[in-house]
């Protein structure tokens, strides 16, 4: 019997549930401003897309979506009309 090894590909993660990306953003101490920011996240029509509620205590973010919102957060945070 031959074995084959083959190469593993390190892939970046792509959703990742609502609790683990409080951590990964570094909100674990405000996560109220979190929830803020998901709520506005998951309402606007750019980056809704990035939301979904696999079951009904359990949603998960798409990661690269919700840093960009918070990039696009960021340089619209004095617009009046978002």
């Amino acid at each position: 019997m031959q074995i084959t090894l083959a190469k593993t590909i390190d892939l970046q993660q792509a959703w990742m549930a609502k609790d683990e990306a409080i951590v990964y953003f570094g909100y674990q101490h405000h996560k109220p401003t979190f929830q803020k920011l998901l709520r506005e996240f998951k309402e606007h029509k750019e980056f809704k897309d990035g939301y979904r509620l696999v079951t009904s205590c359990m949603p998960i973010i798409h990661i690269q979506k919700f840093d960009e919102f918070l990039v696009w957060r960021e340089k619209n945070k004095y617009k009046r009309n978002k």
